[in-house]
């Protein structure tokens, strides 16, 4: 179980890593607004961040490999 867990931590660093320009773009973006489209544009990178970190799974799953039917290369 704690395997598992360090395991997804990795991957959130990873992935958060990968996003790290468009994490420094969409706070910029957020801190040269003002008032109310300041506080819609912080909240929609938490919720896309918090969405993007959650659907690790969906995107880092391997397919399976088909076995090769006794075909020699």
């Amino acid at each position: 179980m704690i395997k598992k867990i360090w395991y997804w931590f990795v991957e959130i660093i990873k992935e958060t890593l990968n996003l790290s320009w468009t994490l420094v773009g969409l706070v910029i973006a957020t801190l040269t607004l003002t008032g109310s489209a300041q506080q819609i544009t912080g909240l929609a990178t938490l919720i896309t961040l918090g969405i993007w970190l959650l659907t690790i799974g969906f995107r880092n799953s391997k397919p399976k490999e088909e076995k090769n039917k006794g075909v020699s290369r």
